[in-house]
C-alpha cells in the first residue's frame, strides 16, 4: 500500500507565498501518483484559496486607493491659501478685561471708573451745606481692528444731570511720514472727543492730582463732536481739528430753526526735551478760534457764559461761586429783540437775534517739571471776545437794555500753579505719556507706578500737594466793582451806563491742599481742602463780595 504524506490544510487569510507553496506540493504529489480523491480534495481547497486571495488583493487595492485620497485631501488643505485655524488670543483680567490676537491686529478692552465724592462747604449763598454723590460712574470699550483702526465708546451713568455719552470716536492710524520726522503713525480721529487744549483739561479725571480741575478750566473747551489729526513722537506732538456741538457740555445741541451751529478750530503743540523715569521737563501751548454763528448762551454756555459750562472748583458740591451774569451774555442775545416788531424786523431774520459776537479766541500756555518725587505744574489761559458795535447798538435800541457790558472787546484770564511730592518715593515722570504711549491725549500723566503696593509688603503710594489758582471774569471799565454794585441797585441812568463800561463777572483766587493715597493700581483715596482767598462777586451777586468760603471734599475712586 502506497504511503501518502498528510497535507496540512492552509488557513484562510494565509499569505500568497504560502498558497503558492501549497500548489507546488499538490503538483508534486500528483507526479508521484497520489490517490485521485486526495488530489481532488486538495484541488478544491486550492480553488477556494485562490478565490480568497483575489478577494484580499481587491481589498488591498481599495485600501490603497482610500489612503491615496486621504493624503491628497490633506495636502490640498495644507496648500489652501485661506485656510487658517482659530487664531490664538491673549486674555488678561489685570485692571480690566483685555483681549488681543497673536498678531496684535485686533484687540479690545472693557474698562470704567467709579468716583464717589462727599464733603461740606461754608457756602456764603446758602450757609454751610454737605452732600455725597456719584461724581462719575462710567463704562467704556476701546480697542483696535484690522491693525490700523481704533475705536472708543464711553458712557457716564451718573444721575446728577450729566449722564450720557462722553468719548465716542473712530480713529485711523498709518505710518505716512519718514522716520526722520517721526517713527509713529499719523492719527485721523472723528467723533466725540476732547478738543486738544490745556494739559489739565485733556488729562483723565482718573489721574489729575486734585479732585477737581483748577479754576482756569472754565476757559477751556470740553468734549465736542469733530475731526482732528495728530502726529508726534516720544518728545513732541501736534494736534489740530475742527469741532462743533457737544453731548455733555451744551444744554441745547441744535440751533434755532434756520440757524447755524457754532464751530471751533483748535490746536495744541507740546515739547518735552527731558523724558526719563524720574525726570521730566514739559512745555506746551494751545489755541482755539470760536465762531458763534447763530448759537445762543443756552446752546453754547461754555463760550457765551464763561464760568458756567464746566465743573471745576467754581462748582464744588454744586455751589457755583462766580459766573458771568446772565445780563451780560457774550453774544448780546436778548429775548425782547428776538420777538422784535416794526423797524427791528429789517435786521431780524427768521425770528433769530443777530448776535453781536463776531468771534472769540482762547489761548493757553502750560509747563511741567519733575525731579524724583517732586513735581511742579502750571498753566495760564485767556479768552478774548470781539463784538460788533453796530449790532450791539441795534440790540440795545430795540430791547432798551443798554449797550452790552464791557464794550466791543473783552478779555478774561486764569492761571494755576501746583506742586506735589510723593512721600513714598514714586515719581510722576514715570507716568508721563508722550505721543508714542498715548496718541489720543499726549503730554499728560497716567497711572502712578506704585513701588510698594498694599498687601505686598508695603503701604502703597502717599502724595501731598498744594495748588493756587485764579479765574478773573472782570473786564475792567471806568469804575471799580463797588461802584458797579451800587449802580446796579440804586443808580440813575448815567451811573448805570458808567458801571456798564465793564463786565463784572467776578474774580476768585483759591488755595487747595491735598492728600492722596494709592493703595494698589486702580484705587485712589483723596482728601482736598479749598479756601477762597479772594472773592470779588459778580454784579448780580454782590452778597458774595469779600467772602472766604471753604470746602472739604473726600473722594473714593476705583477704575479698571
Amino acid at each position: 500500500m502506497t504511503h501518502v504524506p498528510k497535507v496540512q490544510t492552509i488557513a484562510r487569510g494565509a499569505a500568497p507565498s504560502k498558497l503558492l507553496g501549497g500548489v507546488a506540493v499538490v503538483a508534486l504529489l500528483g507526479a508521484f501518483g497520489a490517490p485521485t480523491a486526495a488530489v481532488a480534495d486538495t484541488a478544491s481547497e486550492i480553488k477556494a484559496l485562490k478565490a480568497e486571495l483575489k478577494r484580499l488583493e481587491h481589498r488591498l487595492e481599495e485600501q490603497a486607493k482610500t489612503t491615496h485620497q486621504v493624503k491628497n485631501a490633506l495636502n490640498s488643505a495644507k496648500s489652501a491659501p485661506d485656510h487658517k485655524g482659530p487664531p490664538p488670543v491673549f486674555v488678561s483680567f489685570k485692571n480690566g478685561l483685555f483681549v488681543e490676537t497673536e498678531d496684535k491686529d485686533f484687540n479690545f478692552k472693557v474698562g470704567g471708573r467709579i468716583q464717589i465724592d462727599g464733603g461740606f462747604t461754608s457756602a456764603p449763598s446758602t450757609g454751610s451745606r454737605s452732600n455725597v454723590d456719584f461724581r462719575r460712574a462710567r463704562l467704556e470699550v476701546e480697542g483696535k481692528a484690522y491693525k490700523n483702526w481704533y475705536y472708543k465708546f464711553q458712557y457716564d451713568f451718573t444721575g446728577s444731570g450729566s449722564q450720557g455719552i462722553r468719548d465716542a470716536f473712530l480713529a485711523y492710524r498709518a505710518k505716512l511720514l519718514p522716520s526722520e520726522i517721526t517713527s509713529e503713525p499719523i492719527t485721523f480721529q472723528v467723533g466725540s472727543q476732547y478738543e486738544p487744549f490745556s494739559m489739565e483739561t485733556v488729562t483723565s479725571s482718573k489721574h489729575i492730582t486734585f479732585i477737581e480741575r483748577a479754576l482756569p478750566g472754565a476757559l477751556a473747551p470740553d468734549r465736542h463732536i469733530g475731526a482732528r489729526v495728530g502726529l508726534g513722537d516720544k518728545h513732541w506732538s501736534v494736534q489740530a481739528g475742527v469741532f462743533s456741538t457737544s453731548f455733555g457740555q451744551d444744554k441745547v445741541q441744535n440751533p434755532a430753526t434756520t440757524g447755524h451751529q457754532y464751530w471751533d478750530l483748535t490746536t495744541r503743540a507740546i515739547y518735552a526735551p527731558i523724558v526719563e523715569e524720574d525726570k521730566l521737563l514739559h512745555f506746551g501751548g494751545s489755541f482755539m478760534y470760536h465762531k458763534p454763528n447763530d448759537s445762543t448762551a443756552a446752546q453754547d454756555p461754555n463760550n457765551l457764559l464763561p464760568g458756567n459750562g464746566s465743573r471745576d472748583e467754581t462748582d464744588i458740591l454744586k455751589n457755583t461761586y462766580i459766573v458771568v451774569p446772565s445780563a451780560q451774555k457774550m453774544n448780546c442775545f436778548d429775548s425782547v429783540y428776538a420777538s422784535a416788531t416794526g423797524v427791528a424786523k429789517l435786521w431780524t431774520q427768521g425770528g433769530l437775534s443777530s448776535s453781536c459776537l463776531k468771534y472769540s479766541y482762547n489761548y493757553n500756555f502750560e509747563a511741567a517739571a519733575v525731579y524724583g518725587p517732586f513735581s511742579m505744574q502750571a498753566e495760564y489761559s485767556a479768552a478774548q471776545y470781539e463784538r460788533d458795535t453796530t449790532t450791539a447798538l441795534q440790540i440795545a435800541a430795540t430791547s432798551g437794555s443798554g449797550f452790552p457790558g464791557g464794550g466791543s472787546s473783552l478779555s478774561y484770564s486764569g492761571y494755576y500753579v501746583q506742586g506735589s511730592v510723593f512721600l513714598t518715593g514714586e515719581s510722576r515722570a514715570a507716568s508721563y505719556k508722550g505721543y508714542d504711549k498715548d496718541w489720543n491725549s499726549p503730554g499728560t500723566f497716567g497711572d502712578i507706578a506704585i513701588k510698594n503696593p498694599l498687601g505686598k509688603g508695603g503701604w502703597g503710594a502717599w502724595e501731598i500737594a498744594a495748588r493756587y489758582s485764579e479765574l478773573n471774569l472782570n473786564n475792567g471799565g471806568l469804575v471799580d466793582s463797588n461802584y458797579a454794585y451800587l449802580a446796579a441797585v440804586a443808580g440813575n441812568a448815567a451811573q448805570k451806563a458808567l458801571a456798564n463800561t465793564a463786565t463784572l463777572g467776578g474774580r476768585e483766587e483759591n488755595l487747595t491742599l491735598a492728600l492722596n493715597w494709592y493703595p494698589v493700581r486702580g484705587v485712589r483715596l483723596q482728601a482736598n481742602w479749598t479756601r477762597a482767598m479772594t472773592l470779588v462777586a459778580p454784579s448780580d451777586k454782590p452778597y458774595l463780595n469779600g467772602q472766604h468760603p471753604s470746602t472739604f471734599l473726600f473722594r473714593t475712586q476705583v477704575f479698571w
